[in-house]
C-alpha cells in the first residue's frame, strides 16, 4: 500500500469546491487548509502507477494550481497493522 500526503494549491476562493471534489475521490482524504488555498490531503493506493495517476488527476482539476507531495510511505498490510498496535 502506498500512502502520501500532498498539498493541493488553489486560490482560496476555489478551495471549498476543489476540496469537495477531492473528498469524493476514492482513496483521498482532506484535512484542512481551505482558508489559505493549501488543501492538505492524503492519498492511498495499492500501486505506484495508480498513485501517480491519482496525482495527475488532482492536477487536472480545474482551479488547481499545483500538487506538491510532502511525504510518501510504502508498506504492506502487515507493516501497517504493526505500526498501529
Amino acid at each position: 500500500m502506498n500512502i502520501c500526503s500532498v498539498i493541493v494549491n488553489a486560490k482560496p476562493e476555489n478551495a471549498p469546491k476543489i476540496s469537495a471534489l477531492l473528498a469524493e475521490m476514492e482513496g483521498v482524504d482532506v484535512f484542512g487548509g481551505l482558508e489559505e488555498g493549501k488543501i492538505i490531503s492524503t492519498l492511498e493506493d495499492s500501486g505506484e502507477k495508480a498513485l501517480a495517476e491519482k496525482m495527475a488527476a488532482l492536477n487536472d482539476i480545474k482551479g488547481v494550481i499545483d500538487v506538491a507531495m510532502i511525504y510518501h510511505q510504502e508498506a504492506n498490510e502487515t507493516e501497517m497493522e504493526e505500526e498501529l498496535v
